[in-house]
């Protein structure tokens, strides 16, 4: 009775932020991009997750062997990960194998929350590289970072064309972020059994010496 009222056994025992959080990461690599970014109409736009790569110009799809192999490494990985973290938050339930619960957990739960922050970082440095061929190629324009848009006007002959560029998270990105905080959440959970403290936990223990002399 005791090791269930403590989350030792049955449903109270399941890390349930764990459980969610893992069957996200099964889910999420087939859900499409998370940044996006087009150079006017269709002459070149990017759709990027750490799962997919999509980059077309004029209607062309542009690709590599490498990114493709790349992309589908991490979905394998990632959902790997998203069974690691499923299996480890539902055995958590069995006291017998809180040890291994332990070890899956710790093993899958921070995994994603790194890899949103890589894809931050990768997205400013591809903003870096783009601002950096416009100035190389003299055009008047400067990229946002992360997000925002921007036009240029491009001189052909006669003719001034001002050409829009759009860029942005996508909402797989806010998802992705909420999972990453919710799978850190579980790493938590599978410590202390809840997200919150409560009230009188982590109080030290009075010595029996102190007690005693209160009492005088």
């Amino acid at each position: 009775m005791t090791g269930q009222a403590e989350g030792g056994g049955g449903l109270h025992g399941v890390n349930y932020p764990g459980l969610l959080a893992g069957i996200a990461l099964v889910i999420l690599p087939f859900l499409g991009a998370w940044w996006t970014f087009s150079l006017g109409t269709e002459a070149l736009v990017i759709a990027l997750s750490p799962f997919e790569v999509l980059v077309t110009s004029f209607g062309k799809e542009i690709t590599s062997p490498l990114i493709v192999s790349l992309n589908l490494a991490l979905k394998v990985v990632m959902i790997y990960y998203g069974v690691l973290l499923i299996a480890g938050s539902i055995l958590r339930a069995q006291e017998e194998k809180r040890t291994l619960s332990d070890i899956l957990v710790g093993a899958s739960a921070r995994k994603f929350l790194w890899l949103v922050i890589l894809f931050v970082v990768s997205v400013g440095i591809a903003d870096f590289a783009i601002n950096e061929t416009f100035s190389r190629m003299a055009v008047p324009a400067q990229v946002p970072y992360f997000l925002g848009n921007t036009a240029f006007t491009l001189q052909v002959g006669p003719v001034a064309m001002t050409v829009p560029v759009i860029q942005g998270f996508t909402m797989m990105f806010g998802i992705a972020v909420l999972v990453a905080l919710i799978a850190l959440a579980a790493s938590y959970y599978q410590r202390q059994g809840t997200l919150f403290r409560r009230a009188g936990k982590g109080k030290p223990a009075e010595a029996p010496g102190e007690t005693e002399n209160q009492g005088r």
